[in-house]
C-alpha cells in the first residue's frame, strides 16, 4: 500500500527516500513549520525502531531510515536555524561523550536552542571528560547537555558528570546536567548523576528549558 504523499511518518516507515524528501520540500514551500516536519521525521524513525525490535524489520531498514533522516535534517536544520531567535541570555554547553561519534540528535538540539535565543557552545563528538569540564569552567553555562547513543558510553557519561560536578562544586548555583540518546532513561540518569534525560531532540530542549527555569 502506497503511503499518502504528505505523510512523513508513513513514507519513512515505507523506506520511501524520494517521497519523504519531496514531501518535506513541498510542505516547506507551502509554509509549514520546519519543527513540525522534524517531529514527524523523528516519529517515523521511532516507529522503524519499534518494528526492528519486534522483528518486523532488519538492520538494513534501520540504516536506510537513518539515511533518510540524515538527508531530511540537512533540509530542515537550516530552516530551523533561520527562525528569528527570541531574546535570551542563557548559555548551554553540549557534547557527545568520549567513544561516541553520533551527532544528528545533538545538532538538532543545538539548532532548536539557538533558534530560541540560547548561546550554545558545541564541543562536538567523542569529547573526553576533561575537555567538557574545562569548557564548563571557562563558559560557566546555565546547563550542560551530554549526548550518548551507545550503552558502551555510559561509563564515559558517568565519568564526565563526576568531573564536571567536582569542578563546579563551589558554584553558587547547581549546574543542571541533561543526558540524551535513544539508550538512556531515568535509571541511566540516576546512575550517572544527571538531573534530566531525553530520548529525542524536542525532549532535550524541553528538559533544558525546565531545568534552567
Amino acid at each position: 500500500m502506497t503511503a499518502p504523499a504528505d505523510d512523513l511518518v508513513a513514507l519513512i516507515v515505507g523506506m520511501d527516500q524520494h517521497g519523504s524528501l519531496a514531501a518535506i520540500r513541498r510542505r516547506l514551500s507551502e509554509g509549514e513549520d520546519a519543527g513540525v516536519l522534524m517531529d514527524e521525521c523523528r516519529a517515523g524513525m521511532e516507529q522503524v525502531g519499534k518494528m526492528y525490535e519486534r522483528g518486523e524489520y532488519f538492520v538494513t531498514a534501520l540504516i536506510m531510515a537513518g539515511e533518510i533522516f540524515r538527508q531530511a535534517a540537512e533540509i530542515l536544520l537550516p530552516e530551523l536555524a533561520a527562525a528569528e531567535p527570541r531574546p535570551d541570555t542563557r548559555k548551554v554547553v553540549i557534547a557527545t561523550v568520549k567513544g561516541d561519534i553520533h551527532d544528528i540528535g545533538k545538532n538538532i538540539v543545538v539548532t532548536l536552542l539557538e533558534a530560541r535565543g540560547f548561546t550554545v557552545v558545541d564541543l562536538g563528538v567523542d569529547v573526553d571528560a576533561e575537555t567538557v569540564a574545562e569548557s564548563v569552567v571557562a563558559e560557566h553555562p546555565d546547563a550542560l547537555g551530554l549526548s550518548c547513543l551507545l550503552t558502551t558510553g555510559f561509563a564515559a557519561l558517568r565519568e564526565t558528570v563526576a568531573v564536571v560536578r567536582a569542578c563546579s562544586s563551589d558554584w553558587e548555583h547547581h549546574l543542571p546536567v541533561v543526558i540524551g540518546g535513544t539508550a538512556v532513561d531515568q535509571h541511566t540518569a540516576d546512575s550517572v548523576g544527571a538531573d534530566g534525560w531525553c530520548s529525542d531532540a524536542a525532549e532535550g530542549m524541553a528538559a533544558i528549558h525546565t531545568l534552567v527555569g
